[in-house]
């Protein structure tokens, strides 16, 4: 698959975009829509019906998923030319194997214990909860009783926070240019959580209401 390598390489080149930014542009603008959502919920897909609206929305937010691992191996192909000689979905798994076995644990820890939090709140409030469902119109159930909810509010984050800081570990051996990726990814769920952390008190405060009075 050297074509992929080729393709994105000449278009980086012939519009003088960085690698880093054609690597992350998708992400940010994923993260720019959860913004919008919170704001303006009604320029997003307002013709459908509330749950096909969070079907949407969770396509356009697993897409970013699509996108940067799909464009992953070609960005550790430049900043490893060893990687280059393995095919080209393979260069994940060969950046994670070619690290020291403590830090490889390691980073194995922090992404289990990640996948774990992102798995127990879907979980605990439901996928249309996490997709933002009360911003179209979906009846959303108030949960603060449940794990890992008893714990922090904010559990998916702190477990996309392991996942994407496990990155730096898989990639020891080209930490300075990993820790570029990271930081753009902690930059952009800290700004949705402060988003959600300020301009979500009222939807919060009104399930909190329902919530005691169905007690």
């Amino acid at each position: 698959m050297d074509h992929i390598d080729d393709r994105l390489n000449a278009f980086c080149v012939s519009s003088g975009v960085p690698p880093i930014l054609l690597l992350m542009v998708w992400p940010c603008v994923v993260h720019f829509m959860y913004a919008l959502v919170w704001v303006s919920p009604g320029v997003f897909f307002p013709w459908s019906k509330p749950m096909a609206r969070v079907w949407h929305f969770r396509n356009m937010a697993y897409s970013k998923q699509l996108w940067f691992y799909g464009l992953l191996p070609w960005y550790l192909g430049l900043l490893d030319t060893a990687r280059l000689a393995e095919p080209y979905y393979w260069r994940i798994f060969g950046q994670v194997l070619a690290q020291p076995q403590l830090v490889l644990v390691t980073g194995l820890a922090m992404l289990a214990v990640g996948c774990f939090l992102e798995v127990a709140s879907f979980n605990a409030i439901g996928e249309a909860a996490i997709l933002y469902g009360c911003k179209f119109g979906v009846e959303i159930e108030w949960v603060d009783n449940k794990f890992p909810y008893t714990w922090t509010n904010h559990p998916q984050h702190i477990g996309v926070a392991l996942v994407y800081g496990s990155l730096l570990l898989f990639g020891w051996s080209v930490f300075a240019d990993m820790l570029i990726v990271v930081a753009w990814w902690f930059c952009l769920y800290f700004f949705q959580t402060l988003v959600e952390g300020y301009l979500a008190q009222d939807e919060h405060e009104a399930l909190k209401a329902k919530a005691s009075k169905s007690q």
